[in-house]
């Protein structure tokens, strides 16, 4: 599927899962803290979504991330869901991800396998509620945190507050991690409701 393709098939279900939670752009800008107009652009297929906004849009539309990546879900009402090499890698924003976590009605977590080329554009950094635990699984991470550049190896991991700008690259060669996302709130709010 061409990269044209990939995007206009990702922006129509970010609007299937907008519209089936009954928000409008402007409702859902205010939920999210992303701006109506980039909204808008990632729904018609004209921006690639950052995996920081794939995490947001996740969480404020009630979906796990496989949903929005058009993997699916579980219609048995199960509420485990298994993952493995067989599952699909999706090409966003100059990463590959492929989703390691989310039963249906999952959404307090959100678990990715990511390689990042080397000569991959530094995003813009990232900032959203709830936090971020990252591990590399081969390469050497560069983690730019809050001011602060931190290289990461195999074998080591970072938690962090994502409410501070924060943004990852490879170093040095291609660069594979596992990247988990919680928002606590998520969870305080399923338990209050």
């Amino acid at each position: 599927m061409s990269s044209v393709a990939v995007l206009s098939s990702l922006g129509e279900r970010f609007r299937t899962q907008r519209e089936a939670q009954g928000l409008t752009l402007d409702q859902l800008a205010e939920r999210s803290g992303l701006s109506k107009a980039y909204l808008s652009r990632l729904e018609s297929g004209e921006r690639q979504p950052s995996i920081a906004t794939l995490l947001t849009l996740s969480r404020e539309l009630g979906v796990p991330t496989s949903v929005l990546l058009g993997e699916g879900e579980d219609g048995d009402g199960r509420r485990i869901a298994l993952y493995g090499d067989d599952h699909p890698a999706h090409a966003v924003n100059g990463l590959t991800i492929v989703t390691c976590s989310g039963f249906a009605g999952s959404r307090g977590l959100e678990a990715v396998r990511i390689c990042i080329e080397p000569d991959r554009q530094p995003p813009a950094f990232a900032r959203h509620r709830g936090e971020e635990w990252v591990y590399v699984l081969d390469g050497i991470l560069h983690l730019e945190y809050d001011g602060a550049s931190h290289f990461l190896n195999a074998g080591q991991s970072a938690h962090f507050d994502a409410d501070r700008p924060h943004r990852l690259g490879a170093h040095e060669g291609v660069t594979h991690a596992l990247l988990v996302g919680a928002d606590v709130s998520t969870n305080i709010r399923r338990e209050h409701l």
